[in-house]
């Protein structure tokens, strides 16, 4: 008997969501309940939100379901909103990154608490944003010892 998980669908514009489920794939193998949807040119809202329906209960088989989505405000985004004003256990997360998934999944593995997953996913990824100057100039400046004079990002 296969444990229940949270299902994960991803929904982006174009090919994104399949391409950083294959990059997900990549690096943690292969996911079990994980659906991606794509919005194509031509396609409608209320096609889409069919279509992620269908994806929810796919991936939903009864600890509930998250939407990981490209951005607020786009058509997969508000066709998530819609399926949250319907369906029960439903989460939805815009702003997708590839530490925000690689976070998502693996803390699945040990989470049955829908709303404390979908926090985990937001918490993932606005902390996988980094400014990498910034964070590089800090690195030199703790090995060159100079960590004493203080430091531009604050916390």
């Amino acid at each position: 008997m296969v444990p229940l998980m949270i299902g994960i669908v991803l929904a982006a514009h174009g090919p994104l969501a399949d391409a950083f489920l294959e990059s997900t794939r990549m690096i943690l193998g292969e996911q079990p309940q994980v659906a991606s949807i794509a919005l194509m040119p031509g396609d409608s809202l209320e096609g889409l939100v069919e279509r992620l329906h269908s994806a929810v209960n796919e991936v939903n088989t009864g600890d509930g379901a998250l939407i990981l989505l490209d951005m607020f405000g786009g058509t997969p985004a508000n066709a998530a909103a819609l399926l949250t004003r319907q369906m029960n256990d439903l989460y939805a997360i815009s702003g997708i990154n590839l530490p925000m998934l690689l976070e998502t999944f693996l803390a699945r593995m040990g989470e049955d608490q829908l709303a404390s997953l979908a926090e985990t996913a937001f918490l993932a990824g606005r902390t996988g944003m980094v400014d990498i100057v910034e964070a590089f100039k800090q690195f030199r400046e703790v090995q060159e010892g100079g960590s004493s004079q203080g430091s531009n990002m604050s916390s």
